[in-house]
């Protein structure tokens, strides 16, 4: 897909203390968590540019009613290394250089058990889960970094790499996979601009899809947001932080 910025949608946001805040870009802006994500950040006055691979998903998200802070819509992916490539320079072109990116790729929850699919089953997991996020990572970690100002780079982890799911072998190993590519990110920019982490979702989200049999501690996608928000305000470098509702601090 060729990436072609989708420009705002109302004018420049400034608060009432007058600066300008910062946009973060959403990696994945799709669908409910997407726009629960979206909403969420917008509600609390980051603009956002919202990344993903289909038009009509873009095309999707809503913004608060009000004049509040901007949402740009960007097509585009981390699939490969071109696509990568391109996006980073579709940001450039905004004159908007992001404050923080939120990158939320990933694939489906397949069952399946390792014993049972060859190995390129779990090669195909490592394309859809794995190397998305190394691929943003190289090009929007030196474009988040290209102002000298302080950022924040996240990566959105699910529950599947504290501990293996029975029937989802290739999930567990990619999550694990994840985990340390966020831990190796973070020791490999240590002492730069930007503050690498992963928040680590210890549950599945409750969508409307799920919402059926989901389970009490199930956190929802809105609640995801928030706990975005308050990472974006702390100055916290763990590595890896855990969302778990039954863990409430």
């Amino acid at each position: 897909m060729t990436t072609v910025p989708i420009y705002p949608d109302n004018g420049p946001y400034r608060p009432a203390n007058g600066t300008i805040q910062k946009p973060v870009l959403v990696l994945g802006a799709e669908g409910e968590v997407g726009q629960a994500m979206v909403t969420t950040l917008l509600e609390t006055g980051y603009p956002v540019i919202a990344v993903a691979r289909e038009r009509r998903e873009l095309e999707a998200l809503t913004r608060p009613a009000g004049n509040g802070p901007e949402l740009v819509r960007v097509p585009g992916s981390t699939d490969t290394e071109t696509a990568g490539a391109a996006l980073a320079n579709a940001v450039r072109l905004l004159r908007r250089p992001p404050g923080a990116v939120v990158a939320m790729v990933g694939g489906s929850f397949t069952p399946g058990r390792l014993l049972d699919h060859p190995a390129d089953r779990l090669r195909e997991k490592f394309d859809e889960d794995l190397f998305p996020h190394l691929i943003a990572a190289r090009h929007l970690l030196p474009l988040l970094g290209e102002s000298g100002a302080r950022g924040t780079y996240l990566l959105i982890g699910g529950p599947a790499a504290e501990a293996p799911w029975a029937g989802y072998g290739h999930l567990s190993v990619s999550s694990a996979a994840l985990r340390m590519l966020a831990r190796a990110l973070r020791e490999e920019t240590l002492g730069g601009p930007v503050r690498v982490q992963q928040l680590a979702v210890c549950a599945p989200l409750r969508t409307t899809e799920n919402r059926q049999h989901a389970c009490p501690d199930w956190p929802a996608p809105d609640e995801l947001g928030r706990r975005v928000v308050d990472l974006l305000a702390q100055s916290g470098h763990e590595p890896v932080v855990r969302f778990d509702r039954r863990r409430r601090t």
